[in-house]
């Protein structure tokens, strides 16, 4: 199967990025991260940023032993100040390091969900930061999040999961 690949630089280092479409990520380890695209009654994309920083997604790091539901419930909660329901895996971007020999792949799952509540903001409470948040548009969300060929293939199939109905997977 042909997925959809780029390649960019992130702190001098190349990183070849591939999204894998999957709702059954038991055969993807280890999971390093875990972003929810978040859908509002509208339909619409929650989108959020730390001071003058670039659009994105939601998300973080899994703590010890947490499920892939507890992550996203949490850093949901600790970013944006919102919480979800009806969740479901979408699936992973695998990134690689290829001028690194030693390093082996590593999984960012992807999710999406609807809003449940919308809550008052808070600083985050990993290091206090505010995030900007706000809902777009599915159709604009690559205006904002701009994440290249994975990433415009990633919230292409979210918005068509989104319109068919989601079915929770976890």
């Amino acid at each position: 199967m042909n997925y959809p690949q780029n390649t960019w630089t992130w702190n001098g280092q190349k990183i070849k990025s591939t999204w894998i479409k999957t709702n059954d990520i038991s055969k993807y380890s280890p999971i390093t991260q875990v972003y929810g695209i978040i859908f509002n009654e509208e339909g619409e994309i929650l989108i959020c940023r730390k001071g003058d920083g670039d659009w994105q997604i939601p998300g973080g790091h899994p703590e010890k032993d947490e499920t892939v539901n507890q992550t996203l419930e949490r850093e949901m909660l600790e970013e944006v100040d919102v919480t979800v329901k009806d969740i479901q895996i979408l699936g992973v971007q695998k990134g690689e390091f290829p001028d690194d020999t030693n390093s082996k792949p590593h999984y960012q799952v992807r999710c999406i969900a609807k809003l449940k509540e919308l809550l008052s903001q808070t600083p985050d409470p990993d290091n206090g930061d505010m995030w900007e948040r706000k809902f777009v548009p599915a159709s604009e969300v690559t205006n904002y999040v701009k994440w290249n060929t994975t990433g415009d293939a990633m919230f292409k199939d979210a918005i068509e999961v989104y319109s068919s109905g989601l079915k929770p997977t976890i």
